[in-house]
């Protein structure tokens, strides 16, 4: 509502603007003052729409004054004042609403008015004169500016409720890809950025994807090289069937993908390394191409670190700053993400506690406790400052002056100087502790302080709760996550494998999971793994290891709700590796959290060449714990485990043969044919057509080589085996099942029916059907679609004609008696004669 109020009043300023600058401006010619003062003459205006109304609807008021104050800024305090609208209901009582001071620099004011009962309403407008006091316009100053009232407005309100109005158009149920068209407002919901690791949105929650949608199948929409991967070849080079280095454990590739306005951007190895090959811009949807740059992520140059949205809002502009910006660590350097271009170059950044605030913008909590002083800094003032109603984007800028941070405050002397900020959550809390244990440390402070500082604007900087608490022996705790759903911070011992939770609003113990009871469960227990080790998201806990099982906790009671991987009975709930490796089940890892979806892959430290047979990425339900889908892959290693998600695409490099794999949902093909000539009535016709996969990776040359006639699309229960089929030179499966097809006719009379539903084999699909009517048919074929495939449909049409007439038999008289006697005697006369002449042609021949 809040939106549709702010672009319902954007509207009405610019009407009233111009109503402004066509009428009264005459009256205000720039003179010098004057004396005796001038009484100049204003004019009320209101509207009040929709006019007529349902009862119960709103309607916009919009009052205004017929000018703009002289010298009227932003910046000043130049406004009308005293306000005064009055609301006669239809019983007769009057409402009346004020505004000692109209805050608009265009004399505008603006409200939402609910009538609760039928009847007629009357709304009128009224303000007093204004002495114009202020120094902004010398040459008005002391002039009076005269009060005026609105004509009476009359407001119907019926029964009858108006249409409503359009907020959205609906999500999409076909196949789409960016530019989102802006009249499709709840798209929001299924569209979204991954900024990068180090981007609070995804940083404070550990690789957690807070918006929009992520695939629910295993479908594949395009494969792309990112180096030399897979086997090599030959048997001379160490191991038969060695593998390129799959880049584990600190050369990982794909580092760090960053995903913004459909776009995917990656940096490329060089050799060995990782990263210094240049840096690539490709759209998430293909897997296209878009830009290459030498110039970034290259030796004396940095590759961007997370990328940057913005919504900047003032009297004369609204929205996201486009197109965004790529940054490098700590702001260094800004490029365009369309181009690639520099943009900007940054120095001076502060330190500090990392968070996000409403409008996309960058915050640091600054902390001096020596000092006691806590300061909030915005990076929007540094690299978009404000000029009047306008931003501008500098080439260069300093980020450490005092005009960009937007309030310093001093804090309680009590916190502890050994203390430091861990984690902030926006205009609310503050929390520090004691430096707790890193990886490469194994002694808890005994004791250790945590303290909460207050971010909300009532009460910042007041101490909210601080609290020493006591380590047991031997025991490593690692520093904290928290969740702001539940209202719980996190920490998690090492040795003995469990996680204690406290009250975010009081430092209170809750909780303390019950330990692993499977001693073979190897986990990772480090603060420099925490990132796939466990993800705090929806108020629950998920934690998962070298142990291959998966945990989901309740963060309000610290409760086991499932657990994943350690049945061997379910193919679905085991990990079960057999010989493979040396855990007896595949460890997972979590690589991100998104759209009520754990993600976990398979990998280890530094892996043997080959690598493990058998590793896939999983997607199992957050609820439940329950695997949703399943394909092939090896993805790497806690802290080296790189994927994102975006726009409902999940991209990851897979380590077998480091292809950047996006999985997603794709466009489908249906073609239908009907038989091209006329059939009889009475006759069976057949019907046939085919549904084929066309997302970008089956254009791909050693997809088409494969397969000529396209890429057949198949269920989504089939997506696993089927992609590694098509993509990872896996045998085909034998029991692929297709997708459903429906078949439907308009007849002559214009009737449409259904007349069969079948399912494609190998993409191909038939029916038979009799048609029981003559004349013309339309025949349409449609998939539906499903969580791999967008739907698809095709249209054809045949002709019934007569059914041809059946002859008659035709019936033959038998002869009478008489008439086959005399046939009989004429045959024999002529048989005689016959004789007779062969007699005498032989006497003749006879004669001397």
């Amino acid at each position: 509502m809040q939106t549709s109020k702010n672009k319902i009043l954007t509207t009405l300023i610019a009407i009233s603007l111009i109503i402004t600058i066509g009428t009264p401006i005459v009256l205000l010619q720039s003179t010098t003052a004057h004396s005796p003062p001038w009484n100049i003459p204003t004019y009320a205006f209101l509207a009040v729409e929709p006019n007529p109304v349902g009862v119960g609807q709103y309607v916009n008021v919009v009052m205004w004054a017929g000018l703009v104050l002289p010298g009227a800024t932003v910046g000043n305090e130049v406004r009308f004042h005293d306000y005064k609208l009055v609301i006669t209901h239809p019983d007769g009582h009057n409402e009346t609403m004020t505004w000692p001071i109209v805050t608009d620099t265009t004399s505008t004011q603006f409200i939402q008015f609910t009538p609760k009962e039928v009847g007629t309403y009357s709304f009128v407008f009224s303000y007093p004169d204004l002495n114009y006091t202020w120094s902004a316009s010398s040459t008005y100053r002391n002039d009076v500016f005269l009060g005026a009232t609105s004509k009476t407005i009359t407001l119907t309100v019926q029964e009858e409720p108006l249409p409503d109005a359009i907020t959205s158009y609906p999500l999409p149920t076909e196949y789409w890809a960016r530019p989102i068209e802006g009249q499709n407002t709840d798209w929001w919901s299924v569209a979204s950025n991954w900024l990068g690791e180090s981007h609070p949105s995804i940083a404070n929650g550990i690789r957690v994807q807070p918006d929009g949608i992520a695939p629910n199948s295993a479908h594949i929409i395009w494969t792309k090289s990112i180096d030399e991967g897979g086997v090599v070849g030959g048997s001379k080079l160490g191991n038969e069937g060695n593998m390129f280095f799959s880049g584990l454990a600190y050369q990982a590739r794909f580092a760090n993908p960053i995903i913004m306005n459909g776009r995917l951007f990656y940096g490329l190895p060089v050799q060995n390394t990782p990263s210094g090959g240049g840096y690539m811009s490709v759209d998430l949807r293909t897997g296209k191409e878009l830009w290459y740059s030498d110039k970034i992520g290259v030796s004396g140059s940095s590759a961007p670190s997370f990328g940057y949205l913005y919504d900047f809002n003032s009297e004369n502009q609204h929205g996201v700053v486009p197109p965004g910006m790529l940054f490098t660590n700590n702001f260094g350097y800004g490029y365009d993400p369309v181009t690639g271009q520099l943009r900007i170059n940054v120095t001076g950044v502060p330190s500090g506690t990392a968070n996000m605030g409403p409008n996309g913008e960058i915050l640091r909590y600054q902390l001096d406790i020596g000092n006691r002083w806590l300061a909030q800094w915005n990076s929007s003032k540094v690299i978009w400052p404000v000029s009047g109603t306008a931003i501008g984007q500098p080439a260069t800028a300093v980020a450490n002056l005092a005009s960009c941070y937007d309030w310093n405050i001093t804090i309680p002397s009590s916190i502890p100087t050994g203390t430091s900020a861990q984690f902030a959550l926006y205009n609310d809390i503050l929390v520090g502790s004691t430096s707790l244990p890193s990886f490469a440390d194994f002694q808890t402070p005994n004791p250790y302080t945590m303290w909460a500082i207050s971010l909300k604007p009532e009460n910042r900087g007041a101490l909210l709760w601080m609290k020493n608490y006591s380590a047991p022996d031997g025991v490593t705790r690692r520093l904290p996550t928290v969740d702001p759903i539940n209202r719980v911070f996190v920490l998690r011992d090492k040795e003995t494998m469990v996680f204690q939770g406290y009250s975010l609003d009081n430092g209170n113990y809750l909780w303390t999971t019950k330990p692993i009871a499977d001693v073979s469960d190897y986990e990772y227990f480090d603060g420099t793994f925490a990132g796939q080790l466990f993800m705090i998201a929806y108020g629950r806990l998920y934690h998962a290891g070298m142990g291959g099982v998966v945990y989901g906790y309740d963060t309000k009671d610290g409760s086991l709700l499932w657990t994943n991987g350690n049945d061997r009975s379910n193919p679905k709930n085991s990990t079960s590796s057999g010989f493979q490796t040396a855990y007896g089940y595949y460890p997972q890892f979590i690589t991100l959290v998104a759209d009520g979806k754990v993600y976990v892959e398979t990998g280890e430290h530094s892996p043997d060449s080959p690598l493990w047979k058998g590793a896939k990425l999983r997607a199992l339900n957050t609820t439940t714990g329950e695997e949703l889908w399943s394909i092939m892959g090896y993805g790497g290693f806690p802290g080296r485990t790189y994927a994102a998600t975006a726009d409902g695409v999940y991209v990851f490099n897979n380590c077998y043969n480091h292809q950047i794999t996006a999985i997603g949902k794709g466009p489908s093909a249906l073609t239908v044919e009907a038989p091209m000539t006329s059939t009889a009535l009475g006759n069976s016709i057949v019907i046939r057509g085919t549904v084929m996969d066309i997302s970008a990776g089956t254009q791909q040359p050693e997809q088409t080589a494969r397969f000529p006639s396209g890429v057949p699309a198949v269920s989504d229960e089939s997506q696993g085996a089927w992609m590694e089929y098509v993509y990872m030179q896996k045998p085909r499966p034998s029991n692929t099942v297709g997708v459903p097809v429906t078949i439907s006719v308009v007849d002559r009379n214009n009737n449409y029916r259904e007349i069969g539903e079948t399912t494609t084999a190998d993409g191909f699909f038939s029916i038979n059907w009799k048609p029981d009517i003559e004349g013309a048919y339309t025949v349409y074929a449609s998939f539906a679609g499903s969580e791999s495939y967008w739907p698809s449909n095709a249209i054809s049409s045949f002709v019934v004609d007569h059914a041809p007439a059946t002859p008659e038999p035709q019936t033959q008289t038998a002869p009478s008696p008489i008439e086959t006697y005399i046939l009989s005697g004429v045959a024999a006369i002529i048989i005689t004669i016959i004789i007779v002449a062969i007699v005498l042609l032989m006497a003749i021949r006879k004669r001397p």
